[in-house]
This record gives structure tokens, sequence and C-alpha cells, in this order.
């Protein structure tokens, strides 16, 4: 490869894990759903100016260079896929615009076009402008694959597309030089270079393997309590189909950091403890009984030490326990030793990319086909701007972050916190027709929290 070409930048581990783990039904995409102020874009007629607000964001798009990025596809023997500039780019073919029917709900209308699959030979992702919507609001929804970001850095990516006050104008960006697409020669010999990098790095951790496999079921038994045992069944469905349906709860975020204070838990214990009680709620509407069941819920969490940043853990939400402050303090307690396993270097059910990209391929596969034996749902909680943001003077008034579902996990839960407020969103298999239950039950659940922390009293309610 000429010195002047620029260097090669592989799929990591982590990025293959996305892809291996996705099937037809549950594509590993994420979304933002926003609601913005439509009155600094309207036209003399009163309309949304849609062309104006598409060409508006495609300005910004230029700012962030993953967004001009696809995956290049590779042969046998050239190595891991690599990113590279598309150079047939033009934001504007990824962004579209239609009309919400009136009547109906944005997140509920964005539901199946979330899990609509990009087209693998483009950058993956997408924007839709939404007009139609009531109270002088329009909506943007923005989906971005999993391999081209995460809960954290797709807020990064939109914090970048949006801007920071209302006066900001999108800057003129210089496109990214198209270098040529890497030859088949080119990754060949650098596939070549890193096998031998990898040979001597193998040679090195090849005492480590056992231990590493060891630790990785250590750690996924520490975290589920046994992997031998089983997810309890419950009235939701086993199977995830091509169909969605979602809720979308706010709450005032300060007033869930009050009753973490409280209780001396955390955002994320609290949000956990409110998924409970919305789980109770859901099964008891059913005539399910719920006494002595633990559900068992995957986790992505923040780590400092031990070298990593973020990891995934299995822990069991007391739906069967009937008061809702021993809930919480039960899930504090556990989210507590989770995490300082972790700290100690173990716990993380994903520590399997630590080996071998063959092995580790073997074991997210094995995971997606048997998650739903381990886990009955997912839950996430991304921290977003503290700040409001805008676009071309439109103020982003809501934003719902949406959570992919796993393959026969049926229900996904994400939280994003954006200025002041606490979005919630429900992610649910079609068959999951009483949503709303869930949700508003975890919504009274943040109410009743809240309302414990200024009420000493309140802590001998039941639910």
């Amino acid at each position: 490869m000429s010195s002047d070409a620029p260097e090669l930048h592989r799929l990591r581990l982590g990025d293959l894990a996305n892809l291996w783990a996705e099937d037809r039904n549950t594509p590993s995409q994420i979304a933002l759903i926003g609601e913005l102020a439509a009155d600094p874009l309207l036209d003399a007629a009163g309309r949304l100016d849609v062309q104006r607000l598409r060409a508006e964001l495609a300005r910004r798009v230029r700012r962030v260079p993953e967004l001009a990025r696809r995956i290049n596809w590779t042969r046998r023997g050239e190595g891991r896929p690599v990113w590279v500039h598309d150079p047939s780019f033009d934001p504007l073919d990824h962004i579209s615009a239609a009309t919400l029917p009136a009547g109906t709900d944005l997140a509920a209308w964005c539901a199946d076009r979330i899990v609509s699959r990009l087209d693998p030979a483009r950058p993956l992702w997408r924007a839709e402008i939404v007009a139609g919507l009531p109270s002088g609001r329009f909506g943007l929804l923005i989906v971005l694959h999993h391999v081209l970001a995460d809960g954290l850095t797709g807020v990064a990516i939109i914090g970048r597309l949006l801007d920071a006050s209302p006066d900001d104008t999108a800057d003129t960006v210089t496109a990214p030089t198209a270098w040529p697409l890497p030859t088949h020669q080119a990754l060949v010999a650098d596939a070549r270079r890193t096998r031998r990098r990898a040979v001597t790095a193998a040679l090195f951790a090849v005492p480590r393997i056992p231990a590493t496999l060891l630790r990785t079921v250590r750690q996924a038994r520490d975290a589920a309590g046994d992997i031998r045992e089983t997810a309890p069944r419950t009235s939701l469905p086993r199977r995830v189909g091509p169909g969605r349906r979602l809720a979308v709860v706010r709450f005032p975020l300060e007033e869930v950091r009050a009753a973490g204070r409280a209780a001396g838990a955390t955002v994320n214990d609290v949000l956990l403890g409110a998924v409970t009680s919305g789980l109770r709620e859901l099964f008891h509407s059913r005539g399910e009984h719920v006494d002595g069941l633990t559900l068992r819920a995957s986790m992505p969490v923040g780590v400092t030490g031990a070298g990593q940043t973020s990891a995934m853990l299995l822990l069991g939400l007391p739906v069967g326990d009937p008061d809702p402050h021993r809930r919480l303090a039960t899930i504090t307690a556990t989210t507590g030793g989770l995490k300082a396993r972790l700290r100690a270097g173990g716990g993380d059910v994903f520590d399997v990319l630590h080996l071998p990209a063959p092995l580790a391929r073997l074991a997210v596969r094995w995971m997606r086909r048997h998650a739903a034996r381990h886990i009955n749902l997912f839950v996430t909680n991304v921290p977003g701007p503290p700040q409001p943001l805008w676009l071309a003077g439109a103020r982003l008034l809501d934003a719902a972050p949406v959570a992919p579902l796993a393959a026969d996990v049926p229900v996904g839960i994400a939280a994003l916190s954006y200025a002041d407020t606490l979005a919630v969103t429900v992610n649910a298999d079609t068959a999951v027709s009483d949503i709303a239950v869930l949700s508003e039950g975890i919504e009274q659940a943040l109410g009743a929290g809240e309302a414990a922390s200024r009420s000493p009293a309140s802590r001998h309610s039941r639910m």
C-alpha cells in the first residue's frame, strides 16, 4: 500500500459482534425520535419548509465524517471488512420527508420504520423529517446501525448534527478526500501483516485462553446467578417477529435523581425499579401470578478500572416482591455488587470479545440463539446532552431513544436524559399488545419514587 494512501480502518471485533448478533427480524439498529419547534422553519404559507430543512440537515451531516463512511465487505484472504469513504455519498440521499397521518402517535408511526433494514452497501444511517405533528412541532427520526454507533457514540453524533444555540449556522465543511477504494492486493497485504501480528499476540495469549473461557463462564454465572438456570417463562412472547410497538414516557430528570438520592440509589437503579414495577403491573393486568418471580434483564453499564469503559450485566428484577422500596433496595444492592466485581476485573458476560475472533464469533452466535433462555428483557440508560439543542433555529423539545430487540428477547427499554427530562421508550414485539400498561406502570413508579423522596410517610405505601 502506498505511503500516501490512508491507513485501513478495519472493523473491530465489537463491531463485528453487532453484525453477528442480528438476524432478519432483529436488525442491530438504534434510533432517536425527536420533536422540534416548527416556527423558525415555516414558509410564507405557514407550512414546514421541508426542502430547506433537508438542506440544513445535509449541511450538518458533512461535519460528521462517520456518516459518509460505509463498510467495504472483503473476500476470503482480505481480512476483516474495512471502513471506507463512500465516493458517491450525498447526504440528501439519506434524508427523506413524510407527513404524520392525522390522529397518529409519532412513536407508534416510527416503530416499524426503525426496523426497516439499512442498505449494507451504503453508509448505515438515515433520517426522516416528519411534518403534520400537532402543537406547532415537527418530528425527526434518525436511525443508526449499531456497528456505526452505540448509545453513547450515537448521542455524540446527534450532538454534532444539531446546534448548541439557535443562532448557530452550519459552517461550510470541505468534503473529505475520496481516496480510491482499497485494492485486493492492498487488502491482502494488510491482512497478512495483521495475521503476523495476531499470531505473535496469540502465542503470548495461548496460556490465557483456558482462563478466559473459564472466567467468561464464571462471570455469566456471577451475573445471572447460575448460567444453567433459564429465565422464567412468562406471558411475554418467546419469539420476535418483524413488527414493533413503541411507547414513550417522560419524567423530570431532577425528580428521578432526587428519588435516587433519597433511597441511596443511582438513576440507573431507579429506572430498573420503575421497570420492575411496570412489569408487575403488566402481569397483574393479565391475571398472571407473580409471587416469587424474578425476571432477568441485560443492561450495559459504564465501568472504571480494569481497563474497561463499558460492560454488559445480567441481573434479576424482583417483580414478585410487593414492596416497591424493598424492590429498589434489592436492585441497588445487586447492581452495586455486580459493579464491584467488574471493577475487580470480572462480571462482564460479553468478555468473550477478548477471545480470538473465530471463538468470539461462535460465542456471540450461541448467545443470540440462546438469549431467551437467560434473558427476559434488555434495559439501557444513556446520558444525553444536559443543555438544549437546535436545528437551524428550531429547538429540540423532546428526544426519545429506541434500543433494538435481540433475537427472542421481546422487550427492550431505553432511557435518555436530555436537558431536564428523562425519556423512557418501551420497544416491544407487536405481540405485546398491552404495551401501554407497561409504560404507564413505569411512569407511575417514577412518580411514586419522586413522591417518596419528599414524603417519608409514603414509604409505607405498597404497589
